[in-house]
């Protein structure tokens, strides 16, 4: 199959500067132990940017919000949020992300007492992820991402990178190009 040569100093819709501006604030709310004042700044890009048609990065802030919330204890927000990341990973086919996010919200769920909202992520989602294809292990040869994105902070996680090259991944928030450390 023919990949599309992808220069790595070129942004693909990069976010608009306000947005950045919310996604680093909202973040900045996360690492400071605000998570319920985060929580809705990562639902409300995500609802951007899914109007704007990048549901891949729409998937990852409903994503995102999911955990802020239920780290704040709102499980109704939490359930609602985490429904609209499932939804678009499983329609996206984000087969790496799927399971991992399911994985960890319905752990975190129960974690923090949030026991009904976990239940009915499993009743709702369970079949559906457990049909998608395992993950993909990353490929070989890359080096070690940074642990935040270096320009909207949002995390990185190397198994679940989208790599452009062989030494450089898009960060799945902002789209901002990562290289290895």
């Amino acid at each position: 199959m023919f990949r599309r040569f992808r220069n790595p100093a070129f942004q693909p819709n990069p976010l608009p500067p306000a947005q950045m501006q919310t996604l680093s604030r909202a973040n900045q709310l996360l690492a400071n132990g605000q998570p319920l004042q985060a929580a809705p700044l990562f639902a409300e890009l995500a609802d951007q940017l899914q109007a704007s048609n990048h549901p891949r990065r729409a998937a990852n802030l409903h994503a995102q919000a999911a955990h802020a919330f239920a780290d704040g204890q709102d499980g109704p927000n939490a359930l609602a949020q985490a429904r609209l990341a499932l939804s678009l990973f499983l329609q996206y086919q984000m087969v790496r992300r799927t399971p991992v996010f399911y994985a960890n919200i319905t752990r975190k769920l129960n974690a923090k007492g949030m026991k009904d909202a976990a239940d009915a992520l499993m009743n709702e989602f369970g079949s559906k992820v457990g049909s998608t294809p395992a993950a993909i292990a990353p490929p070989a040869g890359h080096g070690r991402l940074p642990t935040n994105c270096p320009k909207c902070g949002a995390p990185v996680h190397g198994d679940e990178a989208e790599w452009v090259d062989a030494s450089t991944a898009e960060c799945v928030y902002c789209g901002s190009l990562i290289r290895p450390e």
